[in-house]
């Protein structure tokens, strides 16, 4: 992330003013240039009071506030970063919504630095994530809940209920014993998704392309990158220069 936004913060003489949308650790303490003011804002009193911890070599704060309405005046900050913010959407309006925000408080030709979550363009069924979990072609059980997600994120809404991964997993794999056999992965890990059964929360998993019909009219996309972890070529970190 750090990458795509080094050469123009780099640029800036006065201190430089980041937003960060979620109180996500690895964000907030990223290696930011000096001077800089970092800005988290997170709509849950109850994740600030959890995981919001001040970057220790700059000047940082957190607040509770919608990411549709951030606190800030217009064309205020230089770079807004976050990790997996439009997947916790409602909904593709709340996405265009939260983007339309962001160029607000952008300054002209600011950046915006965002890991997204996208499904495929040529899309798979739970069931072929079934075969694909026997037959030993998923790795870890974060990635087959992935999986799952982005499977039931169908068009032309890319949203899903979070219970709905909890009930196409347990259709799929009625032993859980046996999955676990099978693919080595401990029950423990496996039973962590129960903490989806009565989820009511929708998220939004679009694919990159309806994603960028999305950020097109605000922003032009000037670097697109991977980690190197197993379905990270579904999670880009997008780099988008206001317009």
């Amino acid at each position: 992330m750090m990458g795509c936004l080094a050469p123009t913060l780099a640029k800036e003489s006065h201190p430089i003013q980041v937003a960060v949308l979620g109180v996500t650790p690895e964000v907030v303490n990223l290696p930011w240039p000096t001077p800089v003011r970092v800005q988290a804002y997170d709509e849950s009193l109850d994740m600030l009071k959890r995981v919001w911890r001040p970057n220790p070599r700059v000047v940082s704060s957190a607040r509770v506030a919608r990411w549709q309405s951030l606190p800030l005046p217009d064309k205020t900050m230089d770079a807004v970063v976050g990790d997996g913010v439009l997947y916790v959407l409602g909904g593709l309006s709340a996405c265009s919504e939260v983007l339309v925000e962001i160029r607000r408080v952008l300054k002209p030709h600011g950046m915006l630095a965002l890991r997204c979550f996208v499904r495929p363009d040529a899309s798979e069924t739970v069931e072929d994530i079934g075969e694909a979990a026997y037959s030993g072609e998923i790795g870890g059980f974060h990635a087959l809940k992935m999986r799952l997600s982005m499977a039931l994120a169908e068009s032309p809404t890319y949203s899903f209920e979070v219970s709905e991964v909890h009930g196409a997993f347990t259709r799929l794999f009625p032993d859980r014993a046996f999955l676990s056999r099978r693919t080595g992965w401990p029950l423990e890990a496996i039973d962590t998704i129960d903490a989806y059964q009565h989820a009511t929360t929708r998220y939004t998993c679009p694919t990159l392309s309806v994603l960028s019909e999305i950020w097109e009219p605000f922003f032009n996309l000037e670097a697109q990158c991977h980690g190197q972890y197993e379905l990270a070529e579904r999670c880009p970190t997008l780099c988008l220069r206001a317009k």
